[in-house]
């Protein structure tokens, strides 16, 4: 009598993993995550002054900062309370909310397209340029795309709800995606003018959406912000008076070559082909829409989700000027679009390329991160330099601090290496030239003559220009010259400083 016999699954068949995208999608961010997290902890990256910043807010936790929301410092505090402050630990928090992003979009595009769209959509949220880049650092960008992505999610969580219970609670979770969204980047607040596209264009969501779930989605957002508020309140509104300042309007306006500089720039944070493909689908959006059939409401959902960053951050890029990762957060809804619309369209093989080319490059990146040779070879030693040779200068100042009352910068980016790097030493305190509170340190870290008389000055100025009239005494005490590479060095000067004079 013959016995059937089973075949052993094929792993190397690619139909296997086809049948299987969720279990795919989950090997891949394992490894992706994984491997970054690999790369920071044997990374020969310095943390960067903006997070050193960071990690300094995180050991005073408030509800709110200088010149952001507090929950970057909240997730830097968390991660080093358990693992310490090794520049892995306190950035450790940006590889995992990325994967929570990929997670979202994938259960996202699960549920409105399918699982078959759901695993290019999640693999391509792993493999994005900018989010590579992002995972690698520890800022604002990282929480606040998690947020968003689960802001949409559960955007369309009430859509889809089969009971009033399911709604008010998809919309209670959506009022605190968005709460904490803002606590992690004023950019959050994009999303309500996105979510004002999609009610105004879409009748699925005016039927769906209604007042309760709209009164209770900004009530648990209100009530997650409010602290925050509460915090600008106490301190004359500071994040948000330096978050306009940002924008620079004060300066020359209208600035075409800025604008086009930042559109192309979004073609690397995006990803050339992503970019090109999302270009082309607004471009012909009646026809998308037309072909999406069924779910045109969710395309035009997604869509009006996608533009206000982008539409917004071009504007402001053209008045004065725009960073190129200022309109990240069009980026989720506009994933799931291009990919929905390319394998609708027959350009699957697009989506795939762009992934696997996009793959490549991150590993290729990871390994340039954990050794500064190789962007030495390949000529990338420009683009590591902000966070290079930061602990040898800060060693070197350290060192010689002994003796000194208290270390006086004049510089918010040096600050900000020094109280990383060269912690343990003398107080370390801002020196404010100007008369007007510039940063963090100047508002609350300032340096007091009468507690510190005698200070070292550590300055990137070879005359100690800012002390001068200050101090009846200022003689050199050293310096310290880096190798950034390529040519480039960063020099940091000492200058003991004594008798302290009143400005005249």
């Amino acid at each position: 009598m013959l016995r059937a016999t089973t075949a052993a699954p094929s792993y190397f068949d690619a139909s296997y993993w086809r049948a299987r995208p969720a279990l795919a999608f989950a090997i891949l961010a394992a490894i992706i995550t994984a491997l970054r997290i690999l790369a920071l902890i044997f990374a020969d990256a310095n943390l960067g002054p903006d997070e050193a910043q960071y990690w300094v807010w995180s050991k005073t936790p408030n509800f709110g900062y200088y010149s952001k929301p507090p929950l970057i410092a909240w997730a830097i505090g968390a991660t080093t309370a358990v693992f310490g402050d090794s520049e892995w630990a306190v950035r450790l928090s940006s590889p995992l909310f990325h994967l929570g992003t990929a997670i979202f979009l994938f259960a996202l595009a699960r549920r409105l397209y399918g699982a078959a769209n759901a695993f290019w959509v999640g693999a391509g949220w792993l493999t994005l340029p900018g989010a590579a880049f992002s995972a690698t650092l520890i800022t604002t960008d990282a929480p606040l795309l998690f947020f968003w992505s689960a802001a949409l999610y559960f955007f369309f969580r009430i859509l889809r709800a089969e009971t009033p219970s399911q709604s008010l609670r998809a919309a209670a979770l959506l009022g605190a995606a968005f709460g904490l969204g803002m606590l992690s980047k004023y950019a959050m607040i994009y999303f309500l003018a996105g979510l004002a596209g999609a009610y105004a264009a879409a009748p699925s969501v005016r039927m769906r959406l209604g007042w309760k779930e709209a009164l209770l989605a900004l009530v648990v957002a209100g009530a997650m912000m409010t602290p925050n508020v509460l915090w600008n309140a106490r301190h004359d509104f500071q994040t948000i008076s330096h978050t306009a300042a940002n924008a620079h309007w004060s300066a020359d306006l209208f600035h075409p070559g800025e604008l086009g500089e930042f559109l192309a720039a979004q073609f690397g944070v995006f990803g050339p082909a992503l970019f090109a493909l999302f270009i082309w689908g607004a471009a012909s959006l009646p026809k998308r829409l037309r072909e999406a059939g069924v779910r045109r409401d969710d395309d035009l959902s997604l869509f009006a989700l996608a533009i206000p960053p982008l539409a917004i951050v071009c504007v402001q890029a053209f008045i004065a000027r725009a960073h190129a990762n200022w309109a990240a957060a069009a980026y989720p809804a506009a994933l799931i679009l291009v990919v929905v619309w390319a394998f609708r369209a027959k350009l699957g093989f697009v989506i795939r390329a762009s992934v696997a080319a996009h793959l490549l490059i991150g590993l290729g990146f990871l390994a340039i991160y954990s050794n500064f040779a190789l962007a030495d070879a390949v000529g990338l030693s420009n683009s590591v330099k902000r966070v290079r040779e930061w602990q040898a200068q800060g060693e070197y100042v350290k060192a010689h601090s002994a003796g000194y009352d208290a270390i006086i910068v004049d510089d918010r980016e040096l600050m900000g290496s020094l109280l990383y790097y060269a912690r343990g030493a003398a107080p370390i305190l801002a020196w404010n030239s100007n008369g007007r509170i510039d940063d963090h340190y100047e508002a609350f870290m300032a340096y007091d003559a009468t507690k510190h008389p005698h200070a070292l000055f550590v300055t990137a100025h070879p005359e100690a220009i800012a002390l001068q009239r200050r101090f009846a005494s200022i003689t050199p005490a050293g310096e310290i010259t880096v190798d950034l590479k390529r040519g480039r060095k960063r020099t940091l000067y000492l200058f003991d400083a004594s008798g302290y004079q009143e400005k005249r």
